[in-house]
């Protein structure tokens, strides 16, 4: 490849940008590390509602700066904890989490700050939805234009919190239309929804289940000339969610991620002698499986929140028996019980299941999930300690997604400079096509003769600080699927 002479390039001084041929560079490091960010009633952020604009702002920043510090790639941020929006929304209110008044502007939109701020650090930021919660609590009134005061009667009590009714049709329609409306118009990575779908059953004095009070819209369908039985009618409204997400998200930006967090397990006794009290499949109207070997997600992340040794719910046995029921073969990064150190677990229980899922990824693209934010970020048991120091050295980038994205992408022009005395490193393509195909730059550092993954900077930037004690820099494009392309090299 000729040498090509910059001048000046993103005011630099002048440099000698190539793609040095004949250097082994080893393929980066991969592996998902992640957690959530909760906003519902403040759980992670911020603090407390009606804290002035600086404060929420230094609040979320501060967690997002922990967070590339402690050397995770992705974070999930809460932008819908109930029927509401953490950003800009003209189909729902602003979140009363925020102002403690729903609907009140909070002055700025924490979504694209979030997302700007994640990919200054070379992070990913995925937007988590709550597709049916109505209201966290009666805390907060609902505002005019809340689905409570819109269409009261598509929503019911049910424990604590309000729910929509995911069989009113407008209503499935609502939770998809917020999700593919983010899609479209902020820069995510991900779109992501959790294990709420038909809320988790309560019991009465008798210790039997409440029926979730859905009869009169069953009722409906059922008058309709529907026939399916109930549970089997709920399932098919949520499929109905799941899909059609899966599909408009294709439809706007192909290289967006869906995932799901449903609960560990798929059904009692799958595999045979495990699970408890719990069917998800039947309480939840929660088909996991179908979704998974359907190839309506692209990340499938269950909540593995038990031990390794527990015999019946068990992390290590769950683990296994969603791998073998990857037919579609996307990620399966699970959810890991962080909360729980201090509780029934220590920060090794969680190191221990990081290392389970790392001898299995040598099949799978493995990654993990930390619920929630809050432990790392607090250091409890020295896990975000140990994560630093240990666990996520050295850096890793996430996994490819080759059914998203599989372009073979080529070496960058790399160049060394020393504008005001200071080794810098740069990188461009030429052509616009290239450009057009690269969303990730990915830096690796030749430290002690041997190469590492130093970091990932979004597509924007195209310069950094010359890694400390590099005698060598590779420079490759990452693609819209996380697919990486031929080293650019500079020493």
């Amino acid at each position: 490849m000729r040498l090509t002479l910059l001048l000046p390039f993103l005011l630099l001084s002048a440099a000698m940008l190539h793609a040095q041929t004949g250097v082994s560079v080893p393929p980066p490091a991969r592996e998902l590390r992640g957690s959530w960010i909760a906003t519902v009633r403040n759980i992670n952020w911020p603090s407390e509602p009606g804290l002035p604009v600086a404060k929420q702002k230094a609040q979320l920043l501060a967690l997002i700066d922990s967070a590339a510090k402690i050397g995770l790639n992705a974070l999930i941020f809460q932008v819908r904890p109930a029927g509401d929006a953490m950003y800009e929304s003209k189909l729902e209110p602003w979140s009363p989490f925020l102002t403690g008044e729903m609907g009140k502007s909070p002055g700025w939109d924490p979504l694209e700050f979030a997302v700007t701020e994640a990919h200054k650090r070379g992070m990913e930021l995925h937007a988590w939805f709550n597709p049916f919660r109505a209201l966290a609590g009666e805390k907060h009134a609902p505002s005019a234009d809340h689905i409570r005061r819109e269409n009261p009667q598509w929503t019911m009590k049910y424990n604590i919190d309000w729910w929509m009714d995911p069989g009113v049709p407008e209503v499935r329609k609502q939770a998809v239309d917020v999700m593919l409306d983010v899609t479209r118009r902020y820069d995510v990575d991900g779109i992501h929804i959790d294990d709420y779908f038909y809320p988790y059953p309560i019991m009465d004095a008798a210790k039997k289940k409440i029926p979730f009070p859905d009869e009169a819209r069953y009722a409906l369908y059922r008058a309709n000339g529907g026939t399916l039985e109930l549970t089997a009618w709920r399932r098919q409204n949520v499929d109905e969610v799941v899909r059609t997400t899966y599909e408009g998200i294709k439809g706007i930006k192909r290289h967006v991620k869906f995932g799901i967090s449903p609960f560990g397990l798929w059904r009692p006794n799958y595999p045979e002698g495990t699970g408890g009290g719990l069917d998800p499949y039947e309480d939840l109207a929660a088909d996991s499986l179908k979704w998974l070997q359907q190839g309506w997600v692209d990340y499938f992340t269950p909540q593995l929140y038990w031990t390794i040794d527990r015999p019946k719910l068990g992390f290590i046995t769950y683990y296994d028996w969603w791998l073998q029921q990857n037919t579609q073969g996307r990620h399966i990064w699970p959810g890991m019980n962080t909360s729980k150190i201090g509780d029934d677990r220590n920060a090794g229980e969680i190191l221990h299941e990081m290392s389970v899922l790392r001898e299995r990824g040598l099949k799978m693209t493995p990654g993990h999930f930390h619920w929630n934010f809050g432990a790392l970020h607090k250091d409890i048991g020295k896990i975000g300690t140990y994560l630093k120091q240990r666990a996520y050295t050295p850096h890793a980038l996430p996994p490819a997604s080759p059914w998203l994205s599989n372009t073979p992408l080529p070496a960058p022009l790399v160049g060394k400079t020393m504008p005001g005395g200071r080794k810098t490193v740069a990188w461009r393509f030429d052509d616009p096509r290239w450009m057009a195909s690269t969303r990730w730059w990915v830096m690796q550092a030749q430290i002690g003769g041997k190469w590492q993954t130093w970091k990932a900077f979004y597509k924007d930037q195209q310069s950094a600080e010359w890694p400390e004690g590099a005698t060598a820099v590779a420079i490759r494009a990452g693609g819209l699927g996380w697919e990486v392309g031929e080293a650019g090299v500079a020493n």
